[in-house]
């Protein structure tokens, strides 16, 4: 029931979503939320995986791995008017490889988020006792009312060096 629950909420907020305003994040060419074919989402990100993942609780969701970085394909289970049934779901990027919102890349200073057409939240690191608990961080979002329902781009930096560490992509259907 539970695995039912979460895919019909997954569903009914892509399709809500995919109706309501057009995603506007884009991983080396994709823009999440979109339908791609498996050969698509290999072309753009770089040829054939080292490693694909099926979810154990929920078929049709792959995670492919390029060393470090994860990028998901998700089953909508209806397909769309040209017959794809699987979107481009998020990603997980630890390397500089690819590239989000054509412009920043792992590696990059946080100052460049600057140039990004949007709203962002930083959460720089947190300490209790005088140790760390919570590292420094970015939220994207689209636009404010977008903010608690839609895509979340967090971007984890270096407070010493001001420089991206990794970058998370993720599909927020609360």
């Amino acid at each position: 029931m539970k695995r039912f629950f979460y895919i019909f909420v997954c569903v009914l907020a892509i399709a809500f979503n995919g109706n309501a305003q057009q995603s506007n994040v884009i991983v080396n060419g994709l823009r999440v939320c979109e339908f791609y074919s498996r050969e698509q989402m290999y072309e753009a990100l770089g040829g054939e995986p080292d490693k694909v993942e099926e979810s154990v609780e929920f078929k049709g969701f792959y995670d492919f791995h390029y060393g470090k970085d994860i990028f998901y394909w998700n089953n909508n289970y209806t397909p769309n008017e040209n017959g794809l049934d699987h979107y481009f779901g998020g990603c997980l990027i630890y390397t500089d490889r690819y590239v989000v919102f054509d412009s920043i890349r792992v590696g990059d200073l946080i100052e460049k988020l600057k140039t990004v057409p949007g709203i962002t939240e930083n959460h720089p690191r947190k300490y209790k006792d005088g140790k760390e608990v919570d590292g420094g961080y970015i939220i994207w979002y689209q636009s404010e009312e977008l903010r608690k329902d839609y895509i979340w781009v967090t971007f984890y930096y270096d407070e010493s060096t001001q420089t991206i560490s990794y970058i998370e992509v993720i599909y927020n259907f609360l």
